[in-house]
Protein backbone atom coordinates (compact mmCIF):
# COMPACT_ATOMS: atom_id res chain seq x y z
CA UNK A 1 0.00 0.00 0.00
CA UNK A 2 1.17 3.52 -0.79
CA UNK A 3 1.62 5.76 2.26
CA UNK A 4 -1.04 8.49 2.04
CA UNK A 5 1.21 10.87 3.95
CA UNK A 6 3.84 10.42 1.23
CA UNK A 7 1.37 11.41 -1.47
CA UNK A 8 0.30 14.43 0.61
CA UNK A 9 3.91 15.58 0.99
CA UNK A 10 4.57 15.09 -2.73
CA UNK A 11 1.44 17.07 -3.70
CA UNK A 12 2.51 19.87 -1.36
CA UNK A 13 5.97 19.91 -2.98
CA UNK A 14 4.35 20.12 -6.42
CA UNK A 15 2.21 23.08 -5.31
CA UNK A 16 5.39 24.81 -4.19
CA UNK A 17 6.83 24.46 -7.69
CA UNK A 18 9.16 21.58 -6.96
CA UNK A 19 10.06 19.18 -9.78
CA UNK A 20 9.39 15.67 -8.44
CA UNK A 21 11.83 12.93 -9.40
CA UNK A 22 11.55 9.19 -8.79
CA UNK A 23 14.38 6.67 -8.96
CA UNK A 24 14.13 2.98 -8.06
CA UNK A 25 16.57 0.19 -7.20
CA UNK A 26 17.72 -2.41 -4.71
CA UNK A 27 20.76 -0.45 -3.48
CA UNK A 28 22.27 -3.63 -2.10
CA UNK A 29 25.96 -3.53 -1.10
CA UNK A 30 25.92 0.25 -1.76
CA UNK A 31 28.92 1.32 -3.84
CA UNK A 32 30.36 4.30 -5.72
CA UNK A 33 28.23 3.64 -8.80
CA UNK A 34 25.07 3.87 -6.68
CA UNK A 35 26.18 7.19 -5.19
CA UNK A 36 27.01 8.68 -8.59
CA UNK A 37 23.67 7.47 -9.94
CA UNK A 38 21.71 9.10 -7.09
CA UNK A 39 23.66 12.35 -7.48
CA UNK A 40 22.79 12.47 -11.18
CA UNK A 41 19.16 11.63 -10.35
CA UNK A 42 19.10 14.58 -7.93
CA UNK A 43 20.33 16.86 -10.73
CA UNK A 44 17.16 16.00 -12.68
CA UNK A 45 14.76 17.32 -10.03
CA UNK A 46 14.21 19.42 -6.90
CA UNK A 47 12.48 16.76 -4.80
CA UNK A 48 13.84 13.23 -5.14
CA UNK A 49 11.99 10.08 -4.10
CA UNK A 50 14.27 7.04 -3.80
CA UNK A 51 12.35 3.75 -3.97
CA UNK A 52 14.09 0.75 -2.44
CA UNK A 53 13.13 -2.93 -2.89
CA UNK A 54 12.32 -4.78 0.34
CA UNK A 55 14.35 -7.80 1.40
CA UNK A 56 11.58 -10.17 0.31
CA UNK A 57 11.19 -8.50 -3.09
CA UNK A 58 14.94 -8.86 -3.77
CA UNK A 59 14.93 -12.42 -2.43
CA UNK A 60 12.13 -13.40 -4.81
CA UNK A 61 14.00 -12.02 -7.82
CA UNK A 62 17.61 -12.92 -6.96
CA UNK A 63 17.34 -15.90 -4.61
CA UNK A 64 17.69 -16.51 -0.86
CA UNK A 65 21.33 -15.35 -0.65
CA UNK A 66 20.29 -11.77 -1.44
CA UNK A 67 20.20 -9.06 -0.28
CA UNK A 68 23.58 -8.82 1.39
CA UNK A 69 22.53 -5.71 3.34
CA UNK A 70 19.10 -5.90 5.07
CA UNK A 71 16.48 -3.32 4.19
CA UNK A 72 16.65 -1.44 7.50
CA UNK A 73 20.36 -0.73 6.98
CA UNK A 74 19.89 0.11 3.29
CA UNK A 75 17.03 2.46 4.19
CA UNK A 76 19.03 4.27 6.87
CA UNK A 77 22.11 4.49 4.64
CA UNK A 78 20.18 6.31 1.89
CA UNK A 79 18.36 8.53 4.40
CA UNK A 80 21.72 9.61 5.89
CA UNK A 81 23.18 10.63 2.53
CA UNK A 82 23.31 14.43 2.76
CA UNK A 83 21.00 16.50 0.50
CA UNK A 84 20.00 13.67 -1.84
CA UNK A 85 16.81 11.80 -0.92
CA UNK A 86 13.78 13.82 0.16
CA UNK A 87 11.84 10.58 0.55
CA UNK A 88 12.90 6.95 0.86
CA UNK A 89 10.18 4.41 0.10
CA UNK A 90 10.36 0.63 0.60
CA UNK A 91 8.64 -1.36 -2.18
CA UNK A 92 7.07 -4.59 -0.91
CA UNK A 93 7.05 -7.92 -2.72
CA UNK A 94 3.30 -7.92 -3.44
CA UNK A 95 3.16 -4.36 -4.74
CA UNK A 96 1.46 -4.15 -8.18
CA UNK A 97 3.59 -3.31 -11.20
CA UNK A 98 4.48 0.40 -11.44
CA UNK A 99 2.25 1.11 -8.43
CA UNK A 100 4.50 3.80 -6.97
CA UNK A 101 4.99 5.48 -10.35
CA UNK A 102 1.23 5.57 -10.98
CA UNK A 103 0.50 7.09 -7.57
CA UNK A 104 3.34 9.60 -7.40
CA UNK A 105 3.12 10.68 -11.07
CA UNK A 106 6.62 12.21 -10.99
CA UNK A 107 7.70 15.06 -13.20
CA UNK A 108 10.74 12.97 -14.11
CA UNK A 109 11.28 9.23 -13.83
CA UNK A 110 14.98 8.33 -13.70
CA UNK A 111 15.81 4.90 -15.17
CA UNK A 112 18.55 2.69 -16.58
CA UNK A 113 17.66 1.78 -20.15
CA UNK A 114 18.25 -1.97 -19.88
CA UNK A 115 15.65 -2.22 -17.09
CA UNK A 116 12.84 -1.30 -19.49
CA UNK A 117 12.06 -2.17 -23.10
CA UNK A 118 10.88 0.41 -25.62
CA UNK A 119 7.24 -0.59 -25.17
CA UNK A 120 7.46 -0.13 -21.39
CA UNK A 121 9.12 3.27 -21.75
CA UNK A 122 6.31 4.37 -24.06
CA UNK A 123 3.62 3.21 -21.60
CA UNK A 124 5.37 4.89 -18.65
CA UNK A 125 5.05 8.28 -20.35
CA UNK A 126 1.37 8.14 -19.36
CA UNK A 127 2.34 8.48 -15.68
CA UNK A 128 5.20 10.99 -15.80
CA UNK A 129 6.06 14.14 -17.72
CA UNK A 130 9.56 13.03 -18.66
CA UNK A 131 11.81 9.95 -18.52
CA UNK A 132 15.51 10.55 -17.90
CA UNK A 133 17.63 7.61 -19.05
CA UNK A 134 20.99 7.42 -17.29
CA UNK A 135 23.96 5.17 -17.96
CA UNK A 136 25.29 2.92 -15.22
CA UNK A 137 27.81 4.85 -13.19
CA UNK A 138 30.28 2.04 -12.47
CA UNK A 139 32.01 -0.65 -14.52
CA UNK A 140 30.71 -3.51 -12.37
CA UNK A 141 27.31 -4.14 -10.83
CA UNK A 142 26.47 -5.22 -7.30
CA UNK A 143 26.06 -8.78 -8.60
CA UNK A 144 29.57 -8.65 -10.11
CA UNK A 145 31.03 -7.42 -6.81
CA UNK A 146 29.22 -10.10 -4.84
CA UNK A 147 30.39 -12.72 -7.32
CA UNK A 148 34.01 -11.61 -6.81
CA UNK A 149 33.61 -11.88 -3.03
CA UNK A 150 32.09 -15.34 -3.28
CA UNK A 151 34.74 -16.52 -5.71
CA UNK A 152 37.58 -15.29 -3.57
CA UNK A 153 36.16 -17.26 -0.64
CA UNK A 154 35.99 -20.38 -2.77
CA UNK A 155 39.60 -20.39 -3.89
CA UNK A 156 40.28 -23.69 -2.17
CA UNK A 157 37.28 -25.32 -3.86
CA UNK A 158 38.61 -24.26 -7.28
CA UNK A 159 41.96 -25.86 -6.46
CA UNK A 160 40.24 -29.14 -5.67
CA UNK A 161 38.75 -29.43 -9.14
CA UNK A 162 42.10 -29.34 -10.94
CA UNK A 163 42.27 -33.14 -11.00
CA UNK A 164 38.75 -33.35 -12.42
CA UNK A 165 39.61 -30.80 -15.11
CA UNK A 166 42.67 -32.87 -16.03
CA UNK A 167 40.45 -35.95 -16.27
CA UNK A 168 37.96 -34.14 -18.53
CA UNK A 169 40.77 -32.98 -20.80
CA UNK A 170 42.09 -36.55 -21.08
CA UNK A 171 38.60 -37.78 -21.96
CA UNK A 172 38.37 -35.21 -24.76
CA UNK A 173 41.75 -36.35 -26.08
CA UNK A 174 40.43 -39.92 -26.23
CA UNK A 175 37.26 -38.88 -28.02
CA UNK A 176 39.12 -37.04 -30.76
CA UNK A 177 42.10 -39.48 -30.88
CA UNK A 178 44.37 -36.57 -30.07
CA UNK A 179 48.05 -36.54 -30.94
CA UNK A 180 50.60 -33.75 -30.72
CA UNK A 181 51.10 -33.74 -34.52
CA UNK A 182 47.65 -32.27 -35.08
CA UNK A 183 47.82 -28.78 -36.62
CA UNK A 184 47.27 -25.61 -34.64
CA UNK A 185 45.13 -24.48 -33.03
CA UNK A 186 44.11 -27.94 -31.76
CA UNK A 187 47.19 -28.47 -29.51
CA UNK A 188 46.77 -24.94 -28.15
CA UNK A 189 43.08 -25.48 -27.49
CA UNK A 190 43.80 -28.68 -25.58
CA UNK A 191 46.56 -27.07 -23.52
CA UNK A 192 44.51 -23.98 -22.59
CA UNK A 193 41.49 -26.16 -21.86
CA UNK A 194 43.23 -26.95 -18.55
CA UNK A 195 42.65 -23.32 -17.47
CA UNK A 196 38.90 -23.93 -17.26
CA UNK A 197 37.20 -24.07 -13.86
CA UNK A 198 34.16 -25.96 -15.17
CA UNK A 199 34.68 -29.61 -14.23
CA UNK A 200 31.43 -30.69 -15.95
CA UNK A 201 32.19 -29.29 -19.38
CA UNK A 202 35.49 -27.42 -19.82
CA UNK A 203 35.61 -25.36 -23.02
CA UNK A 204 38.34 -23.40 -24.79
CA UNK A 205 38.08 -20.99 -27.75
CA UNK A 206 40.70 -19.15 -29.79
CA UNK A 207 41.42 -16.91 -32.77
CA UNK A 208 44.54 -15.98 -34.71
CA UNK A 209 44.58 -12.19 -34.38
CA UNK A 210 47.37 -9.63 -34.91
CA UNK A 211 49.85 -12.38 -35.81
CA UNK A 212 49.34 -14.53 -32.69
CA UNK A 213 46.94 -17.04 -31.16
CA UNK A 214 44.65 -15.80 -28.37
CA UNK A 215 42.86 -18.30 -26.09
CA UNK A 216 39.98 -18.11 -23.62
CA UNK A 217 38.48 -20.83 -21.42
CA UNK A 218 35.24 -21.01 -19.49
CA UNK A 219 36.42 -19.75 -16.16
CA UNK A 220 35.25 -16.77 -14.15
CA UNK A 221 36.71 -13.54 -15.48
CA UNK A 222 34.89 -10.32 -14.70
CA UNK A 223 37.19 -7.96 -16.61
CA UNK A 224 35.21 -6.23 -19.35
CA UNK A 225 36.60 -4.00 -22.07
CA UNK A 226 35.80 -0.30 -21.89
CA UNK A 227 34.14 -0.51 -25.31
CA UNK A 228 31.68 -3.21 -24.22
CA UNK A 229 30.83 -1.37 -20.99
CA UNK A 230 30.25 2.03 -22.62
CA UNK A 231 28.29 0.62 -25.54
CA UNK A 232 26.37 -1.94 -23.44
CA UNK A 233 26.99 -4.68 -26.01
CA UNK A 234 25.58 -8.20 -25.71
CA UNK A 235 28.97 -9.19 -24.34
CA UNK A 236 28.17 -7.22 -21.20
CA UNK A 237 25.02 -9.21 -20.45
CA UNK A 238 26.11 -12.70 -21.41
CA UNK A 239 27.51 -15.22 -18.95
CA UNK A 240 31.08 -14.02 -18.69
CA UNK A 241 32.32 -17.47 -17.75
CA UNK A 242 31.83 -18.80 -21.29
CA UNK A 243 35.05 -19.39 -23.20
CA UNK A 244 33.88 -17.26 -26.11
CA UNK A 245 33.20 -14.33 -23.80
CA UNK A 246 36.50 -14.57 -21.98
CA UNK A 247 38.39 -14.77 -25.28
CA UNK A 248 36.67 -11.66 -26.65
CA UNK A 249 37.39 -9.78 -23.42
CA UNK A 250 41.08 -10.65 -23.72
CA UNK A 251 41.11 -9.07 -27.18
CA UNK A 252 39.95 -5.79 -25.60
CA UNK A 253 38.62 -2.99 -27.77
CA UNK A 254 37.94 -5.09 -30.89
CA UNK A 255 34.69 -4.00 -32.55
CA UNK A 256 34.81 -6.42 -35.50
CA UNK A 257 36.55 -9.77 -35.69
CA UNK A 258 36.91 -10.95 -39.29
CA UNK A 259 39.08 -14.02 -38.61
CA UNK A 260 38.11 -17.72 -38.17
CA UNK A 261 36.91 -18.66 -34.69
CA UNK A 262 37.92 -22.02 -33.14
CA UNK A 263 36.40 -23.73 -30.12
CA UNK A 264 36.35 -27.16 -28.47
CA UNK A 265 32.54 -27.03 -28.08
CA UNK A 266 30.10 -25.44 -30.53
CA UNK A 267 28.97 -22.05 -29.10
CA UNK A 268 25.63 -21.74 -27.30
CA UNK A 269 22.97 -19.48 -28.79
CA UNK A 270 23.83 -16.57 -26.47
CA UNK A 271 27.48 -16.73 -27.43
CA UNK A 272 26.52 -17.04 -31.08
CA UNK A 273 24.68 -13.71 -30.85
CA UNK A 274 27.85 -12.12 -29.49
CA UNK A 275 29.98 -13.65 -32.27
CA UNK A 276 27.50 -12.36 -34.84
CA UNK A 277 27.76 -8.90 -33.27
CA UNK A 278 31.55 -9.11 -33.55
CA UNK A 279 31.39 -10.00 -37.24
CA UNK A 280 32.67 -13.60 -37.07
CA UNK A 281 32.00 -15.46 -40.36
CA UNK A 282 33.73 -18.83 -39.79
CA UNK A 283 33.47 -21.17 -36.77
CA UNK A 284 35.40 -24.43 -36.42
CA UNK A 285 34.73 -26.79 -33.51
CA UNK A 286 35.75 -30.17 -32.10
CA UNK A 287 32.48 -31.25 -30.42
CA UNK A 288 28.80 -30.35 -30.27
CA UNK A 289 25.75 -31.22 -28.15
CA UNK A 290 23.43 -31.57 -31.11
CA UNK A 291 20.55 -32.90 -28.99
CA UNK A 292 20.35 -29.69 -26.97
CA UNK A 293 17.97 -26.89 -27.97
CA UNK A 294 20.60 -24.23 -27.38
CA UNK A 295 22.80 -25.93 -29.98
CA UNK A 296 19.95 -26.18 -32.48
CA UNK A 297 19.14 -22.49 -32.01
CA UNK A 298 22.81 -21.61 -32.39
CA UNK A 299 23.14 -23.52 -35.67
CA UNK A 300 19.99 -21.78 -36.95
CA UNK A 301 21.48 -18.38 -36.08
CA UNK A 302 24.72 -19.25 -37.87
CA UNK A 303 22.81 -20.32 -40.97
CA UNK A 304 20.65 -17.19 -40.91
CA UNK A 305 23.74 -14.96 -40.83
CA UNK A 306 25.68 -16.98 -43.41
CA UNK A 307 28.32 -18.11 -40.95
CA UNK A 308 30.36 -21.10 -42.04
CA UNK A 309 30.45 -23.84 -39.37
CA UNK A 310 32.60 -26.94 -39.66
CA UNK A 311 33.50 -29.81 -37.35
CA UNK A 312 37.26 -30.32 -37.42
CA UNK A 313 37.46 -33.92 -36.18
CA UNK A 314 35.00 -36.78 -36.09
CA UNK A 315 34.46 -37.65 -32.42
CA UNK A 316 34.58 -41.28 -31.35
CA UNK A 317 31.49 -42.66 -29.62
CA UNK A 318 32.35 -44.09 -26.24
CA UNK A 319 30.92 -44.78 -22.81
CA UNK A 320 32.97 -41.88 -21.50
CA UNK A 321 31.39 -39.53 -24.03
CA UNK A 322 27.89 -40.67 -23.10
CA UNK A 323 28.61 -40.20 -19.41
CA UNK A 324 30.06 -36.73 -19.95
CA UNK A 325 27.03 -35.71 -21.97
CA UNK A 326 24.70 -36.92 -19.20
CA UNK A 327 26.55 -34.77 -16.69
CA UNK A 328 26.14 -31.65 -18.80
CA UNK A 329 22.38 -31.36 -18.29
CA UNK A 330 21.59 -28.25 -16.29
CA UNK A 331 18.50 -29.29 -14.33
CA UNK A 332 18.20 -33.07 -14.68
CA UNK A 333 20.28 -36.25 -14.59
CA UNK A 334 18.71 -38.81 -16.99
CA UNK A 335 20.57 -41.96 -15.80
CA UNK A 336 18.60 -41.88 -12.54
CA UNK A 337 15.17 -41.65 -14.21
CA UNK A 338 12.85 -44.51 -13.23
CA UNK A 339 10.21 -44.44 -15.99
CA UNK A 340 10.01 -43.32 -19.61
CA UNK A 341 7.09 -40.97 -18.87
CA UNK A 342 9.07 -39.30 -16.10
CA UNK A 343 12.13 -38.95 -18.35
CA UNK A 344 10.10 -37.53 -21.27
CA UNK A 345 8.66 -34.76 -19.09
CA UNK A 346 12.06 -33.86 -17.67
CA UNK A 347 13.75 -33.89 -21.08
CA UNK A 348 11.07 -31.67 -22.63
CA UNK A 349 11.41 -29.04 -19.94
CA UNK A 350 15.22 -29.27 -19.91
CA UNK A 351 15.32 -28.71 -23.67
CA UNK A 352 13.06 -25.69 -23.23
CA UNK A 353 15.53 -24.28 -20.69
CA UNK A 354 13.07 -24.82 -17.82
CA UNK A 355 13.77 -26.38 -14.43
CA UNK A 356 11.15 -29.16 -13.94
CA UNK A 357 11.06 -28.32 -10.22
CA UNK A 358 10.60 -24.57 -10.71
CA UNK A 359 7.34 -23.39 -9.14
CA UNK A 360 6.55 -21.83 -12.54
CA UNK A 361 6.99 -25.04 -14.56
CA UNK A 362 6.29 -28.04 -12.33
CA UNK A 363 3.62 -30.22 -13.92
CA UNK A 364 1.91 -31.52 -10.82
CA UNK A 365 -0.38 -30.12 -8.15
CA UNK A 366 1.03 -27.51 -5.77
CA UNK A 367 -0.55 -27.96 -2.35
CA UNK A 368 0.88 -24.96 -0.53
CA UNK A 369 3.51 -22.26 -0.94
CA UNK A 370 5.61 -21.00 1.96
CA UNK A 371 8.29 -18.31 2.17
CA UNK A 372 11.22 -20.50 1.10
CA UNK A 373 9.64 -23.82 0.09
CA UNK A 374 6.57 -25.05 -1.73
CA UNK A 375 4.80 -28.41 -1.33
CA UNK A 376 3.59 -30.81 -4.01
CA UNK A 377 2.45 -34.43 -4.17
CA UNK A 378 4.89 -36.61 -6.09
CA UNK A 379 3.45 -37.52 -9.48
CA UNK A 380 5.69 -40.58 -9.63
CA UNK A 381 5.57 -42.00 -6.06
CA UNK A 382 7.78 -44.88 -4.99
CA UNK A 383 6.37 -48.37 -4.80
CA UNK A 384 4.74 -48.96 -1.42
CA UNK A 385 4.16 -45.26 -0.67
CA UNK A 386 0.69 -44.24 0.48
CA UNK A 387 1.65 -40.56 0.58
CA UNK A 388 4.73 -38.95 -0.92
CA UNK A 389 5.17 -35.19 -0.70
CA UNK A 390 7.88 -33.13 -2.36
CA UNK A 391 9.03 -30.05 -0.43
CA UNK A 392 10.88 -28.00 -3.02
CA UNK A 393 13.03 -24.88 -2.72
CA UNK A 394 11.11 -21.94 -4.21
CA UNK A 395 14.34 -20.34 -5.39
CA UNK A 396 17.06 -21.97 -7.48
CA UNK A 397 18.93 -23.82 -4.74
CA UNK A 398 21.16 -26.66 -5.98
CA UNK A 399 23.85 -26.66 -3.30
CA UNK A 400 23.36 -27.84 0.28
CA UNK A 401 25.52 -24.96 1.53
CA UNK A 402 23.00 -22.48 0.10
CA UNK A 403 20.25 -23.52 2.52
CA UNK A 404 20.02 -20.81 5.18
CA UNK A 405 19.11 -21.38 8.87
CA UNK A 406 15.74 -19.76 8.14
CA UNK A 407 15.10 -22.29 5.37
CA UNK A 408 15.99 -25.21 7.67
CA UNK A 409 13.62 -23.88 10.31
CA UNK A 410 10.75 -23.49 7.83
CA UNK A 411 11.43 -26.98 6.47
CA UNK A 412 11.05 -28.44 9.95
CA UNK A 413 7.76 -26.59 10.44
CA UNK A 414 6.44 -27.87 7.10
CA UNK A 415 7.23 -31.48 7.98
CA UNK A 416 5.47 -31.15 11.33
CA UNK A 417 2.42 -29.51 9.71
CA UNK A 418 2.14 -32.22 7.02
CA UNK A 419 2.42 -34.98 9.62
CA UNK A 420 -0.46 -33.47 11.61
CA UNK A 421 -2.68 -32.52 8.68
CA UNK A 422 -2.42 -35.90 6.92
CA UNK A 423 -2.31 -37.97 10.11
CA UNK A 424 1.05 -39.56 9.38
CA UNK A 425 1.91 -41.84 12.33
CA UNK A 426 5.36 -42.60 10.96
CA UNK A 427 7.45 -42.40 7.82
CA UNK A 428 10.64 -40.78 6.60
CA UNK A 429 12.10 -37.45 5.52
CA UNK A 430 14.73 -37.80 2.80
CA UNK A 431 16.92 -35.35 0.90
CA UNK A 432 19.52 -36.10 -1.75
CA UNK A 433 22.31 -33.60 -2.44
CA UNK A 434 25.43 -33.12 -4.52
CA UNK A 435 26.60 -35.05 -7.58
CA UNK A 436 23.54 -37.01 -8.86
CA UNK A 437 25.77 -39.88 -10.00
CA UNK A 438 26.31 -40.42 -6.27
CA UNK A 439 23.07 -39.13 -4.74
CA UNK A 440 20.63 -40.94 -7.03
CA UNK A 441 18.63 -37.77 -7.79
CA UNK A 442 17.04 -37.21 -11.19
CA UNK A 443 16.33 -33.52 -10.54
CA UNK A 444 19.13 -31.24 -9.36
CA UNK A 445 17.15 -28.54 -7.54
CA UNK A 446 17.21 -29.39 -3.85
CA UNK A 447 13.98 -31.01 -2.64
CA UNK A 448 12.84 -33.13 0.27
CA UNK A 449 10.69 -36.29 0.17
CA UNK A 450 8.26 -36.80 3.04
CA UNK A 451 6.98 -40.36 2.71
CA UNK A 452 4.24 -42.30 4.50
CA UNK A 453 4.36 -46.02 3.57
CA UNK A 454 1.30 -48.20 3.08
CA UNK A 455 0.53 -50.36 6.08
CA UNK A 456 2.82 -53.39 6.29
CA UNK A 457 4.70 -52.39 3.12
CA UNK A 458 8.23 -51.14 2.56
CA UNK A 459 9.37 -48.15 0.52
CA UNK A 460 12.87 -48.25 -0.93
CA UNK A 461 14.50 -44.82 -1.15
CA UNK A 462 17.68 -45.36 -3.12
CA UNK A 463 20.91 -43.44 -2.64
CA UNK A 464 23.62 -43.91 -5.25
CA UNK A 465 23.31 -43.13 -8.92
CA UNK A 466 24.20 -44.49 -12.33
CA UNK A 467 26.61 -43.39 -15.05
CA UNK A 468 24.55 -44.59 -17.99
CA UNK A 469 20.91 -44.42 -18.99
CA UNK A 470 18.82 -47.51 -18.18
CA UNK A 471 18.64 -49.83 -21.21
CA UNK A 472 14.84 -49.70 -21.41
CA UNK A 473 14.79 -45.86 -21.49
CA UNK A 474 15.40 -43.52 -24.41
CA UNK A 475 16.29 -39.84 -24.65
CA UNK A 476 13.44 -38.70 -26.89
Amino acid sequence: MIDKDLITRVEEAKKNGKRIGLVQGSWDLFHLGHLRYLLKAKEECDYLIVAMDSDEKIRKRKGPSRPIIPEKERYEFIKLLPNIANEVVIKEVDEPKWNLIKNVKPDVLIVIKENYNEEDLEKLKEYCKRIAILKRQSESSTSDKIRKIILSSKGEQVKKINEEIEKAVEELKQRISYNSDMPEPIPGLIEHLKESTDKICPVCACVYYNSEWHYGSNKVDLNLSKYDIENRTELYYALTEHAEMNLLKKLGEVKKLDVPFYTTLFPCDKCMKVLIDKGVKEIYYLEDHENKNWSKRSHELAKKHNIKVEKLIKTKTSVIEESRDMSSYKYIYPPNARTQEQLDIMMRLENEGKDPLSIDYIEQEIIETKKYWYISKNRFPYSGAELQFLIISKYGIYDLNSITPEMWEELKEICIELSKEYNIPGGAINMRFGDPSYSGATLKRLHVHLIKPKEEEKVKFSIGGHKELKKELKLN
